[in-house]
């Protein structure tokens, strides 16, 4: 009886030792691809941020009207509850568009409604997660979060930047005669072929000066000139007879 319990112990095993063996690195690789990282690199969901955030709690648009007549002075204010670690705005010139980024900072509870004023057609507020250790490669992802606010404009005014105390804001000249507005738009850079062409002239001379030391033929050598030897000492002479 021992001897059919211990034949039927050793088919057991070498009937599920190799199906074992194939069944485990299978194992092992389904493992390792659930502890990978996801391949996009998206933040877990409801990961906290590891500082202190700032809460914007508003964004408004006033006009003033200025000195000159048929002029005005926006300011938009960024209005937070404490303050962004920093902060980043562009200028989108061909798009039509203004993006501020606030690093370190979420939305209140309460809403924030768009609003206008010309040439701001609106804006839209959106809250987004940074890995900011993305660009170092070993690096564990750090996640803080970001609000972007992108204004949509008609045309691009020039703006100039204000940061006090927990307030941002930025300023603009404008006008409501339609005439008057292109001196208040931000300026397409151009090229001032006047100074170009100068600059162009300058080369081409000295272009001309350096092909020409390249190309003119060496100078002959000089003719040896004779040695002066009057004022050598005279020796006399012997004559051997």
């Amino acid at each position: 009886m021992q001897d059919v319990g211990m034949e039927t112990v050793k088919r057991f095993l070498l009937l599920w030792i190799p199906i074992f063996l194939i069944i485990s690195p299978l194992s092992a690789e389904e493992n390792a691809q659930l502890a990978r990282p996801p391949v996009n690199n998206a933040p877990p969901p409801d990961v906290a941020s590891p500082v202190q955030n700032a809460v914007i709690e508003g964004v408004q648009l006033s006009s003033e009207p200025s000195k000159e007549p048929g002029e005005n002075v926006v300011t938009c204010y960024f209005i937070f509850r404490d303050k962004p670690s920093s902060y980043f705005y562009e200028v989108k010139r061909g798009a039509k568009k203004l993006v501020f980024e606030f690093n370190d900072t979420q939305k209140g509870s309460s809403p924030i409604p768009s609003s206008a004023q010309a040439p701001i057609l609106g804006f839209e507020m959106e809250q987004k997660k940074v890995d900011i250790n993305k660009e170092v490669k070993g690096l564990t992802p750090e996640w803080h979060d970001l609000i972007s606010i992108t204004f949509d404009l008609s045309a691009v005014p020039q703006i100039s930047v204000s940061d006090e105390y927990n307030v941002i804001s930025f300023t603009y000249k404008w006008s409501n005669d339609p005439a008057k507005t292109t001196k208040y738009i931000v300026k397409e850079s151009k090229t001032n072929w006047g100074i170009l062409g100068s600059l162009l002239g300058v080369g081409a001379v000295g272009a001309g000066v350096a092909i020409w030391y390249v190309l003119k033929p060496p100078p002959p050598p000089p003719v040896p000139t004779p040695l002066d030897t009057s004022d050598l000492p005279s020796h006399l002479q012997f004559r051997f007879f």
